[in-house]
């Protein structure tokens, strides 16, 4: 499979505001790099305020990199005009927040294929609605009207409506039960095998498990591993992956403890390991710096190789 999107020494920082003369810098993400094939499921896991979610605005283009790129089939994405939005769409977490209450589900649908002037809409609409399992009866029907599944399903209906090449969808099933998760989940896999790819960006080791084909583990907006499902899952290589694993993730983000970190920690994140204060398996070179190597094909950010 060749490369589809390319993420190359992605970095994104933000200025935050202090106090009326001060201000200080946060890096949500620090020179990320991966790519995402053709007909691929990628998974994105970190915890919450990993940089993830970060990561999937830049490719939406919802914020400019500090520094980096991002290509799209070797294009750079910010010299892409509206012909980008065709190819690249996305799947947010909350979907009635997402979807227009004042608008009818086929309304909703159909919105992406009016601004890009696509012909025959009320036919592509329902298409697109059979192509996620959503009854054709409730296309009539309100956001408000419907349950958590099915209004997920409106905005994968709306995400896929001008057949894109790839689908960003962010913490995708996090507000939904057990069933249902798994029926969206299988939903990516199926849209996997009509072309189209998807960056699964979410916190849950369970969902990436069922249909991830690659997957990078990232921490305060480091990359910390990445190979193929079973490396990740089966051999894990770094601290925070391992640790990630012994930690099932809880239903939904919001149950997720929080860790108090040692003083100091920011001088770390900007010089060295991000885990290093939670590390079981430290070095005083962590501090300073941060070895990245390819073992058996996979990537490793660690001193320990």
């Amino acid at each position: 499979m060749s490369s589809l999107l390319e993420i190359i020494s992605l970095s994104k920082v933000y200025k935050i505001s202090r106090g009326l003369f001060t201000h200080t810098y946060h890096p949500a993400v620090r020179k990320v790099s991966f790519s995402i094939k053709e007909r691929e499921v990628f998974g994105l896991i970190g915890e919450s305020g990993s940089g993830k979610t970060t990561i999937g605005k830049l490719i939406l283009r919802l914020e400019k990199p500090t520094e980096g790129s991002i290509k799209l089939r070797g294009e750079d994405i910010r010299n892409m005009g509206k012909e980008y939005t065709k190819k690249v769409s996305a799947v947010f977490q909350d979907p009635f927040s997402s979807l227009n209450p004042y608008m009818k589900v086929r309304q909703i649908i159909e919105e992406p294929l009016l601004i890009h002037k696509f012909g025959d809409r009320g036919r592509r609409v329902e298409d697109v609605a059979q192509m996620v399992k959503l009854p054709k009866y409730l296309l009539d029907r309100k956001p408000q009207e419907l349950s958590g599944g099915q209004r997920q399903r409106v905005a994968i209906a709306r995400a896929v409506s001008l057949s894109p090449e790839l689908i960003v969808a962010d913490e995708p099933t996090a507000s939904l039960d057990a069933t249902v998760r798994k029926e969206i989940l299988d939903l990516f896999a199926e849209l996997k095998e009509g072309g189209i790819s998807t960056l699964l960006i979410t916190h849950d080791i369970r969902a990436v498990e069922r249909i991830a084909d690659r997957l990078a583990i990232i921490y305060s907006g480091m990359l910390m591993e990445m190979g193929t499902k079973d490396q990740v899952l089966k051999d894990p290589k770094h601290p925070y992956t391992k640790y990630l694993l012994e930690n099932v993730p809880v239903r939904h983000p919001k149950e997720r403890k929080v860790r108090v970190q040692e003083e100091g920690v920011q001088e770390v994140i900007h010089k060295g390991c991000p885990f290093y204060w939670l590390c079981s398996q430290k070095m005083e070179a962590c501090k300073q710096s941060i070895k990245e190597e390819v073992l058996d094909g996979r990537f490793v950010a660690c001193n320990l190789y």
